[in-house]
This record gives C-alpha cells, structure tokens and sequence, in this order.
C-alpha cells in the first residue's frame, strides 16, 4: 500500500509540473526560432511577438490586417501575457473579454488593444 500511495503522489507530482510547465506557452526565443516577428514594443518596455505571416502593426500601412494576436514578454523574456488588436474601422466599443474594460485606442496605427495578463 505504502508503494502505491507513493508512486501515486510521484504520478501526481510529475503532471503538475508538466500542466505548470504547459501553461506558461513558448519562450520568447522559441517563438523567434519558429519565425515569429518579435519586437520591442515602442509604448512599453516589453517584447511583442506576432505570430508567422501578420507581422507587426505600421503607421501608414495601406493594407492593414483586420486584427493582430500577439504574445507579450518582459525584456529579459518572461512570459507576461497576451494582446489582441482590432483595426479602428472596425471595432465597435465591444468590451474586453479579459478585464470587461474597453479596449484602449492606439492613435498612430489605428488599432484597438486589449491585454490579458
């Protein structure tokens, strides 16, 4: 019995560590090795990932995407938490699902933030 409870709590230990390990997502260097566009956010001391093909927002862009999902890092790449952006056109004062605020305007690129930490 003593064997089994403690090969139990070595089980349980182990997918813990595993779901812990799991929940905090790639490292900001994984992100980059797979291609995605990581830069220092230009209104923050932070890091912004965007994932492969979307790039990162630009003042003046002609063609701008409809939205952004990025990954946020601290500058020593610590996972710190997520950012959805919607093109200004296109948001309708819609609250953020994360902290149920409104999103906050990003004037030189015409996007609307919402952060999840």
């Amino acid at each position: 019995m003593r064997k089994y409870l403690l090969g139990l709590a070595a089980l349980l230990a182990s997918l813990i560590a595993a779901s812990t390990a799991t929940a905090e997502g790639p490292t900001l260097a994984e992100l980059q090795n797979a291609g995605w566009t990581c830069f220092r956010d230009p209104g923050a001391p932070r890091m912004v990932c965007s994932d492969p093909g979307h790039g990162r927002p630009a003042i003046g862009d002609l063609n701008p995407p409809p939205s952004y999902n990025f990954k946020l890092f601290t500058l020593d790449g610590a996972s710190i938490g997520t950012a959805h952006l919607i093109r200004g056109d296109l948001y309708r004062g819609e609250p953020c699902p994360q902290t149920g605020s409104l999103y906050f305007y990003i004037a030189p690129i015409n996007y609307y933030r919402c952060e999840h930490f």
